[in-house]
């Protein structure tokens, strides 16, 4: 999978990468923002379930992140 495009909410805690799958379709995957006080360090962690949507097209995909992300 190609990483097309990388939408993030207001905080800028939440993300959503918008991904080509080796099948011409886009996907979204979920990541979020956690901060480990042991290391004093910040990460950006997968969080599941993906949307399960599948798109057409990069536009789609983005109005779609953008619109989870509010």
């Amino acid at each position: 999978m190609e990483k097309l495009r990388r939408i993030s909410s207001k905080s800028g805690k939440r993300f959503i990468d918008v991904v080509k799958a080796e099948d011409g379709s886009y996907l979204l995957q979920k990541y979020v923002e956690k901060y480990d006080p042991e290391e004093e360090r910040t990460y950006k962690v997968r969080e599941l379930p993906d949307p399960v949507s599948r798109f057409g097209d990069v536009s789609s995909a983005v109005s779609e992140a953008k619109r989870l992300l509010k």
